[in-house]
Parts: C-alpha cells; sequence; structure tokens
C-alpha cells in the first residue's frame, strides 16, 4: 500500500503538467485565431499566426506525450510530429513571406499601391 500511495502524487503531478501545458497550446491556438480574425494585411497575419507554430505546436505535443494514458508508440510519433515541425516550420514561414512580399511588391508596380501611378506620373518618359 505504502509503494503504490508514495507513485499517485507522481501520476497526479504528472496529469498536472501534462493537463496545464495542452490547455496552454490551445489557449495560445485560440488567441492567434481570434488575432486572425482582427488582422488585415497578410504580412500581419502571417505574423498573427506564427505563436501558433513557435509556442502553441511544442506545448500541445510535450502535454500529450506527458498525458499518463501515452503509449510508447504514441510519443514516438508526437516526436516525429515535433521533429517535422521543428524543421519545416521556419522554412514555411520564410517562404509564405516572400510570397507575400512578391504579391505586394507586385501589386506597387502594376500601379494600384501607394508607390504605383501617382509615383510614376512625376517620372519623364
Amino acid at each position: 500500500m505504502t509503494g503504490r500511495r508514495s507513485r499517485e502524487p507522481n501520476g497526479r503531478h504528472m496529469t498536472l503538467l501534462a493537463d496545464t501545458l495542452t490547455w496552454a497550446g490551445t489557449a495560445v491556438c485560440v488567441l492567434a485565431g481570434l488575432r486572425l480574425l482582427l488582422t488585415r494585411g497578410a504580412a500581419a497575419r502571417l505574423h498573427a499566426v506564427a505563436p501558433v507554430t513557435a509556442l502553441a505546436a511544442p506545448l500541445l505535443l510535450a502535454g500529450l506525450a506527458l498525458h499518463p494514458w501515452s503509449s510508447w508508440h504514441d510519443v514516438v510519433k508526437i516526436a516525429v510530429i515535433g521533429v517535422l515541425l521543428a524543421a519545416t516550420g521556419p522554412a514555411t514561414v520564410v517562404t509564405a513571406g516572400q510570397a507575400v512580399a512578391r504579391a505586394e511588391g507586385a501589386t506597387t508596380r502594376a500601379g494600384t499601391g501607394p508607390r504605383g501611378r501617382d509615383a510614376r506620373e512625376g517620372e519623364a518618359p
């Protein structure tokens, strides 16, 4: 009985830690989603969702891996997901940012942006 009793608090603490990490990651996702709704512009929207990859995903993955019901198979799968996110996340954000910059640059060159037609009117032909 004493052996079983000494393991219970550790299990409760681990469950509490896992739940805290999972809910913290969920809160970051929800807040980033709400922020996304209020943000205008593609570049600003890209920055609004950046915390999901940088903060929410690691919190959620750590929380799920620490849950008592997670088997080692689950933890390995979660670790693979974490490695893939860490490896591809920054490249994805950079590529999306470059696409946004190119799209915004194309609109300014086409005469629809702030440096468009008005800026070219003063130029000599």
